[in-house]
């Protein structure tokens, strides 16, 4: 395992984290119910938001060796209600965690309204946010105020670098950002889970990120990209600042 903060690790290909002093992994952005939203405006999509969120709880158990799993923010992804076939997914897949003995703990993100109807038939805690060590996990779609010395562990950004080739190609890969506050803090910014949340670019750009806490307090140069490689690892990028002429 790489440690990308003190107690902090990441493995493998996995888009998300295993914090070792809460034998806790955490993984945000699944959105499941994507599907059937494209559905309502004529998009038919493949259902395999639920088939991905599995095969990745799968592996977080095979190689962090931990049945305690945190989803940071956005599990499913209608937001004025609770879609028929999104209930029946999120069911199933509850239904799956719990044969499968994981403790799994929800914080709330900006798409989960209603996910209670769901979740609390399986006694799952939902939380605003969870505060252990030196460490703020929350979705990240709030705008607060940071606290010195502290690291906030965040999802909604959906981070991606795309690259660009000498002939102007590019590639487009899921990423951790590891971003330093103005504040001394840092914020870790989590890939999404869903197939279809392909992200957001990685930028320079301040008013490109969707969360108050990087918009506002974010030092982007200094910030540094953990790269998916899906199927072979995480490759560690240099800081922004040196990846300019690059990064899309």
């Amino acid at each position: 395992m790489i440690e990308i903060e003190k107690g902090i690790y990441i493995e493998g290909d996995i888009p998300g984290i295993y914090i070792k002093s809460i034998n806790t992994a955490i993984i945000s952005d699944v959105h499941i119910g994507y599907e059937e939203e494209m559905a309502r405006k004529g998009i038919f999509l493949p259902r395999v938001q639920k088939k991905k969120f599995l095969d990745i709880v799968n592996k977080i158990i095979r190689e962090f060796n931990t049945y305690n799993i945190i989803i940071d923010g956005d599990f499913k992804h209608i937001f004025n209600g609770l879609g028929k076939q999104e209930k029946e997914d999120l069911t199933s897949a509850l239904s799956t965690i719990k044969d499968l003995g994981v403790k799994l703990t929800l914080i709330r993100g900006n798409h989960d309204n209603y996910i209670s109807l769901v979740t609390d038939k399986f006694d799952i805690e939902i939380k605003d946010e969870i505060v252990t060590d030196n460490m703020i996990i929350f979705h990240g779609h709030k705008d607060i105020e940071p606290k010195e010395n502290v690291i906030y562990i965040i999802g909604h950004e959906h981070p991606r670098i795309s690259l660009r080739d000498k002939l102007g190609f590019s590639r487009k890969l899921q990423a951790f950002l590891l971003v330093p506050l103005k504040n001394g803090s840092k914020a870790l910014i989590l890939p999404a889970i869903g197939s279809y949340q392909a992200g957001n670019d990685i930028s320079l750009i301040h008013n490109n990120y969707m969360s108050p806490l990087i918009r506002n307090y974010g030092i982007l140069e200094e910030a540094k990209p953990y790269v998916i490689i899906e199927g072979e690892g995480i490759m560690e990028f240099p800081k922004l600042e040196l990846l300019k002429n690059i990064v899309v």
